[in-house]
């Protein structure tokens, strides 16, 4: 091979074409330019076995690679040795060889390796490193004393992290968690808080931008930034909300978009975060129960028509059914249809069905369908524990 650089090196004085210069040394005119540029260029030692260029298809997610060596690679491992392939990111799919006359052009077709989902929970978990968390803790000169009658329910499904015009949610959401707590701690030390994550937490649930059934939406990020960014808030959240409740329950429900990264996401927080009043009820189901006193919390999504959710309960639930007085299904889903109102209620038969607001900016599909004029909120309902709800404390989003 050496002696094919200084050929190279002694044709610079011949003054002739690089197709004559070639053809005297031997080689392709490819393969001459090739070596003559890297002469010209000023390296000491041009490539004596490595690779002389690299060509890259962005939408296929592939690379050719070629080199030149002084013997033949005849096995895959010689040739990733040769090219320098990352096996943890790019699989060798072809290679070929070509002889000529003192060396061998070795060229190969690499594909990017897909990530899964399980690799990208991976990835963040490794990156996470916990650190003190930052939590607002008001001074209420009058706060109560702490009581065991009432519960919060804290429902903030549809965000939506990742969507196209939604970049700014980290911030919506953060302060409506600190609004609703801090108005909450002026009233009451809450005996328990249930706090509702999942409902299409997430944007996407694919690594090509759509939803769990392969629906394109707009995105305004990939659906990994998008997932370490509700990651971080909700790590938060769950710390802040801590702070005015005794027992903080956090509840997963999936929603229509997201229905595997938002389970990935709520195990995960399950898993980094260990505080004495904190449980976790984030097992995949799609209709969860949560009693306490005479009150019946129902939770789901909403994507599935609920106009027989009192049957669906009461057969699937008949014992906490029929010990409880005061029952309500928190749902979500509708978040950008109901213009008139941010939050729905319906009484059937002692069962009030109650479709939460969302914080979740308008994109373009919303504004097309003309699905807009909603109040951007967050509400945290409160229930005595014998006599039903008490009260809702709503936070509107400032635009």
């Amino acid at each position: 091979m050496s002696s094919l650089i200084d050929l190279v090196r002694q044709s610079l004085k011949w003054k002739q074409s690089a197709k004559n210069c070639a053809e005297r040394i031997g080689i392709d005119v490819e393969d001459y330019l090739v070596l003559k540029n890297q002469l010209m260029e000023g390296y000491a030692d041009p490539f004596v076995e490595g690779i002389i260029s690299v060509r890259e298809n962005l939408d296929a997610n592939t690379k050719q690679l070629e080199a030149i060596a002084t013997t033949e690679p005849k096995t895959p491992e010689e040739i990733i040795a040769l090219l320098n392939i990352d096996t943890t990111k790019w699989k060798l799919s072809q290679y070929w060889n070509k002889q000529k006359k003192d060396h061998w052009i070795v060229s190969a077709l690499v594909t990017a390796i897909k990530q899964t989902e399980q690799d990208v929970l991976a990835e963040v978990l490794k990156s996470f490193s916990p650190k003190k968390v930052e939590v607002y803790i008001a001074d209420f000169p009058n706060n109560p004393v702490a009581t065991s009658n009432y519960c919060g329910v804290f429902s903030v499904q549809d965000i939506h992290f990742g969507k196209e015009g939604n970049e700014l949610v980290v911030l919506d959401f953060k302060n409506a968690v600190i609004d609703v707590t801090t108005r909450v701690g002026k009233m009451h030390m809450l005996d328990k808080l249930i706090y509702v994550i999942g409902g299409d937490l997430l944007n996407a649930d694919t690594f090509s931008g759509t939803t769990t059934s392969g629906t394109p939406v707009d995105n305004g990020m990939t659906p990994v930034k998008a997932y370490s960014e509700a990651f971080e808030a909700l790590f938060w959240a769950i710390y802040q909300l801590s702070t005015i409740t005794s027992d903080l329950e956090v509840v997963y429900v999936p929603g229509n978009h997201d229905r595997l990264s938002s389970y990935h996401l709520a195990h995960a927080l399950s898993k980094a975060i260990d505080l004495p009043n904190v449980t976790f009820n984030v097992e995949y189901s799609e209709r969860k129960v949560i009693t306490w006193g005479n009150n019946f919390f129902a939770f789901e999504h909403g994507d599935v028509n609920t106009k027989d959710a009192p049957m669906v309960y009461a057969f699937e639930f008949p014992q906490d059914w029929g010990a409880t007085k005061y029952r309500t299904l928190y749902t979500g889903h509708y978040h950008m249809k109901k213009t008139t109102s941010f939050v729905s209620e319906n009484e059937i038969h002692g069962f009030a069905v109650k479709i939460m607001p969302s914080l979740s900016r308008t994109d373009y599909w919303h504004y097309h369908n003309k699905f807009v004029g909603s109040k951007r909120s967050a509400i945290m309902d409160i229930h005595e524990k014998y006599d039903g709800k008490a009260g809702e404390i709503c936070h509107i989003s400032k635009d």
